[in-house]
C-alpha cells in the first residue's frame, strides 16, 4: 500500500469526524458514504481488514500509513522581550 501523506491522513480524519469509536469496518464505510466521501476514500476504507478500530490512529495504522508526528504545542503568549521588562506597566 502506498504511504499516506499528511493530506491523506487529514482527509480520512475529516471524513471520519464524528464517528463514535470503537467502530467496526462496516460502520466506518457507512459513515463515509453518508458523509459523501470520494471514491478514493471509500476504496481505502473498503481495503481495511475486517475488525473493530479503537480510533483514527488504528484506522491509519491499518491502512499502512505512518501517523503524522504530533503537533508542537504553541505558547499561549510570546515571551517578554528584554527591552519591555525595564518599562513600568501602563
Amino acid at each position: 500500500m502506498p504511504e499516506g501523506t499528511p493530506v491523506d491522513i487529514q482527509r480520512i480524519r475529516h471524513v471520519l469526524a464524528g464517528v463514535a469509536f470503537p467502530a467496526a469496518k462496516w460502520q466506518l464505510i457507512i459513515h463515509a458514504e453518508d458523509y459523501g466521501a470520494d471514491a478514493s476514500t471509500r476504496t481505502e476504507l473498503w481495503g481495511l481488514p475486517a475488525g473493530t478500530y479503537d480510533g483514527l490512529g488504528a484506522v491509519v495504522a491499518a491502512l499502512g500509513w505512518a501517523a503524522p508526528p504530533p503537533r508542537r504545542e504553541y505558547r499561549p503568549t510570546p515571551p517578554v522581550q528584554a527591552a519591555a521588562q525595564d518599562r513600568p506597566p501602563l
